[in-house]
Formats: structure tokens, sequence, C-alpha cells
């Protein structure tokens, strides 16, 4: 066997390989002996099946499952034996086997291109004020009033502002089958409600039924209704309100604080310690930014592509959290993808920027550091330290999750190793 490389570019390689005739010759004796033990033909007996027959019978097939075995060995021999650590499965193309001649095909694939980074120790940055304002922490409180509210039954007419809990049932002008929906919820009058629900619904009572009709627009976001018309039969079970309580002693006292004084000492320190985050993030990442911007490096396609499809499932799980179809709704993924690819892009480089610089401060991961992690994830999600480790393991994904880990020491090094001033 004899390879070729060619470098196309510092992350992309093809890999010429050209294999002696004889070679695959043998490969196809080799299959045909195993034909032989396990086909039937007219008029000999099992195993019993001349090689010359087995040849004219089915020569394509061997010479096609020959090439495949062969393509398969001498792909990861080639790349073992020059020590390359492809990004993502090789792609075999270029394949030339005629018979009686040597068997040629390209590999390509893409690796991380060499990068040294350089200039990323003392550089400034400016630091944003963590200033917090009493409006500020009036908004905090009244979300924390909003996240304690209760929802107090109405005996009365549904108004704007009101929750009602329906049954819905509904009938396509063009199509005979219904739709039936339980536990429907909506706020009469918010704008996230259907205007003609807020009209028709507006001034019912607990346990009345109406009915009425829906015209949707052509653009509208659940593809199963755009451009239709639906009648509605929407029984009300029930008609509730929001109440939220006082902002008073005893409602600082039920969110864990003396008094209210001291709930808003509370609220103000933990938002004075989230501004200092969020600036410090800020920071950091401004730092990176200068570095990247330093150094030009190319970006294997591959990374960007795993990049982008990270960013379309996260699109897709926020659409099923809002009870959106994807499969329904009208989604331009392509306009979505080209939107989204020089934030893709830029989220590689600063990966690669930032591993290198790891290697070259030899900054690792120790074992407790990871372990303290999985804790800290586990604890949030509710599950076992260990359970989450098993799953990361059978998920082939615990070395990413050290990679990421290491990442982020080596942005912790650059930061402090930065001459960094308050605004």
């Amino acid at each position: 066997m004899t390879v070729e490389i060619v470098e196309e570019s510092s992350c992309k390689r093809n890999l010429a390989v050209e294999v002696p005739a004889q070679e695959v010759d043998e490969e196809v004796d080799k299959i045909a002996r195993e034909y032989s033990r396990n086909i039937k033909v007219p008029g000999f007996r099992p195993g019993k099946v001349p090689m010359s027959v087995i040849r004219q019978r089915y020569g394509s097939e061997l010479l096609k499952d020959a090439t495949q075995n062969i393509i398969e060995r001498c792909w990861k021999d080639a790349i073992a034996e020059h020590n390359f650590k492809p990004l993502s499965q090789p792609q075999v193309k270029e394949v030339n086997n005629a018979p009686g001649t040597p068997l040629k095909f390209t590999v390509s694939f893409e690796v991380l291109p060499p990068l040294e980074v350089k200039d990323y120790k003392g550089i400034s940055v400016t630091l944003p004020p963590s200033t917090v304002t009493d409006d500020d922490v009036n908004k905090a409180i009244d979300t924390l009033r909003d996240n304690s509210a209760q929802f107090v039954p109405v005996d009365g007419e549904a108004r704007d502002g009101l929750y009602l809990t329906l049954t819905v049932d509904g009938q396509f002008e063009d199509s005979v089958k219904p739709m039936h929906e339980e536990e429907v919820t909506l706020i009469v009058g918010h704008p996230q409600t259907n205007i003609e629900f807020t009209e028709n619904l507006r001034g019912a009572r607990a346990g009345e039924t109406r009915t009425f009709e829906v015209s949707y627009p052509a653009d509208y976001h659940r593809k199963r209704f755009a451009g239709k018309k639906v009648r509605y039969t929407v029984l009300v079970k029930d008609i509730k309100e929001k109440q939220m309580a006082e902002p008073s002693d005893e409602f600082a006292k039920d969110m864990g604080a003396e008094n209210l004084d001291a709930l808003r000492d509370k609220v103000r320190n933990d938002l004075v310690t989230q501004a200092k985050q969020v600036a410090e993030k800020k920071a950091r990442e401004t730092l990176l930014d200068s570095i990247v911007q330093g150094q030009t490096v190319e970006v294997p396609e591959c990374l960007v592509n795993e990049e982008l499809e990270a960013h379309a499932h996260r699109v897709a799980s926020n659409l099923a959290y809002q009870g959106i179809d994807i499969n329904q709704a009208s989604i331009d993924w392509k306009k979505i993808f080209e939107e989204e690819r020089p934030r893709a892009e830029q989220a590689v480089r600063r990966s690669l920027f930032l591993d290198a610089i790891a290697r070259q401060e030899s900054i690792e991961v120790t074992d407790d550091e990871v372990d303290s992690e999985l804790q800290k994830i586990a604890e949030g999600a509710g599950k076992p330290a260990a359970a989450l480790r098993a799953q990361l393991e059978k998920e082939e994904r615990i070395q990413s999750f050290e990679g990421h880990l290491r990442q982020n020491k080596a942005l912790d090094f650059i930061y402090l190793n930065a001459n960094i001033t308050e605004g």
C-alpha cells in the first residue's frame, strides 16, 4: 500500500491510497472461500462449490466486498501510521476498483489546525461597574411576589387579566377529523392569547360552553392552523385570578428574611453579586475575543457544523417547550443556519485558542475538579452525581465535559493574568 498525503489547507487532508492488484486478488480469494462454505449452488454439495464457479457467478459481489474490506482496513492503517487525528468520520471518495488493476481511493478528513497562541498575557480590559438601583431591587422583589402568587377561583364573569382553564374541541373546515384538548390555560386579553378567543370568552362563567370560529392568518406560526378556519366549542372549566402578596414584613418572612428591610438588603446583595458575575463574564469574553482577533486560524468545517447542529437542537427544544410542533411549524432552517454561522465560527475559534493556551500552559483538569463540577450539576438536576457520570460515560460525552472544564481553566488563566481596571 502506498499513501500520498495532500494538504488542501491547514486543517484539511487528503490521503491518496493505492493498493496493489495482488492484495486485492488475495482479498477476493478469501471472500470467495467464505462464499463457498455458505452459499448453495444447484448441482454441488454444500461447501464443495469450485472456486471457479464462485468467481464466475459472484465476481462483481466478491470485488465489491473485497474493496469495502480493504478500504476500511487501509484508511485506518494509513491514519494510524501518519498519526493523524481526524475530527470526524473520514470520507472515502474517488474509488477506482477495476478488475485486475490496483485499488485506488482517496480519504478526506479534517484535523485541528496548528496553532501557537501569542500575546495572551497582560491584556488590558475594563470591568464595567456593578451598580444596583432601588428600582432594580423593587423589580426583583416584584418577581418574588409574582413567583409566589396564589391563583384564587373567581365567582363571576371572565374579564381581562383572569386565567381560564378550558376544554377545547375544534373542527377544521377542510377536515373531518376533530381536534380535542384538555386543560388548556389562557389569560384573557393577554398579548399571547388569540384575539378571537379573548373576544368570544370575555364575559363567560365557569361551566359555560361557547362556540365560535377563528380564522388564522397564512403566516401563523403553527403550520397546521396557517390560513385555516376552525370552529371551536369551548367549555370554561374554571376562572381564576392571580393574587400577589403585598411587599410587607409578613411576605419577607415567607421568603426567609427577618423583615422587609432585611429582604431588600439580601436582594440587593444578590443583585450586586449577579452584576459582578455578568461584568466579569463580559470582561473574559472581551479578553478572549481580543486574543482571537490578533491571530488568523482556519476553522474546521466539521466543528462549525457540530456547533450549528447544537444550535438547531436548542431551537427545537425551546419550541417544544412552548408547545410548538416543529414538524408543523414553518421553520426556515437554511436561513437560521446562515444567520447563525458567524457566531458558530467564532465559538469554534474561541475553543481552538483556549485549547491551545491550555496546552501551552500545561493546564489539566483533575479528577477532583471533574467530580466537584458533576456534583454541582447533579444537585441542580436532582440526581446523584454517580448517575450523571454514568450517563456521560455511556453517551461518550465525559471527555467533552472534561475538555470544557479545561477550557474554563484556560480562560481563568487569561483573566488572572490580565490588566484589569474598574470602570
